[in-house]
């Protein structure tokens, strides 16, 4: 990759940074189309977020991927969202228009894609259980919402929090059976045997520590199993399942189809997925 001085900078704004793949999924991506861009990893500790989103103007980054801790506290800073970040309360992605910033959020949407593309699963008409009900929770329940499943049950291990997402989407999506509960198995053991699909969202069995606690044996084999965590790529959850004979999906996925969307938006032309993918699944 040759840096000029007409080379464009795109980047990601986290706390942590020191962990994504996001710069290597770019700038592979950059490289194979012969792009005078490059992609950058920015650490942004919250009290300088104000200052990192001033420095996108200042810059002219063409725009960035927002990660933990910032996808809520950037919005104020923005002067624009999509709706489909309005729906989800928080931003991924940020687009410069010529010093107008504008925030998407491309997670719910890539995730959406990424069971299609990969197990050519459609969430129409299906029950859908999530664990978790945290931000990613948040978009990938939106998602499938839209995506017009039957019924989408949210199980936490604060159920209020997860009954405070399934109120606010209620209204939003009256076709849709949204349901909270519990995530001890007593809970889980009411709604497993009838979903089509579980996503694991919150960061139990990340970096092959531990892992979430499912009554696998009770789910059905044509149901899909998945978990949005990519480091593993293939998590303790996900093995376990894929031994009883359970489809599973695994976050590199989600991962390359939520890129492929922001890169999408900031340079007009379509990442070349089949590249990316193998060369991220090569690092993993």
């Amino acid at each position: 990759m040759n840096i000029s001085g007409t080379t464009r900078v795109l980047g990601i704004f986290g706390c942590p940074v020191s962990h994504t793949l996001s710069p290597l999924m770019h700038n592979t991506a950059i490289e194979a189309l012969g792009l005078d861009m490059v992609y950058m990893p920015f650490e942004v500790k919250p009290d300088n977020l104000a200052d990192a989103v001033n420095a996108i103007r200042a810059l002219n980054i063409v725009g960035v991927n927002i990660t933990i801790p910032h996808k809520k506290s950037i919005i104020p800073f923005l002067d624009e969202i999509s709706n489909d970040a309005k729906l989800i309360g928080a931003v991924n992605t940020i687009v410069n228009r010529k010093g107008k910033l504008i925030g998407h959020n491309t997670d719910g949407g890539g995730y959406i894609k990424s069971l299609g593309s990969e197990l050519g699963f459609n969430v129409k008409g299906k029950n859908v259980l999530i664990l978790g009900a945290g931000g990613a929770a948040r978009a990938i329940a939106a998602g499938i919402a839209k995506g017009g499943a039957c019924r989408i049950v949210i199980a936490n291990r604060t159920v209020e929090r997860g009954m405070s997402l399934a109120d606010g989407f209620r209204s939003l999506f009256r076709d849709v059976e949204i349901i909270a509960t519990g995530i001890k198995e007593k809970s889980l053991m009411r709604y497993v045997p009838d979903a089509d699909l579980i996503v694991n969202t919150t960061s139990a069995g990340m970096n092959d520590k531990g892992g979430v606690k499912v009554p696998l044996k009770a789910v059905s084999t044509n149901a899909v199993v998945s978990d949005i965590i990519y480091k593993p790529r293939i998590t303790k959850f996900l093995r376990n399942a894929d031994k009883l004979g359970i489809r599973t999906h695994s976050g590199l996925g989600m991962l390359v189809e939520q890129g492929a969307l922001s890169f999408k938006l900031w340079t007009g032309y379509d990442m070349p997925k089949d590249i990316v993918y193998k060369k991220l699944a090569r690092k993993r």
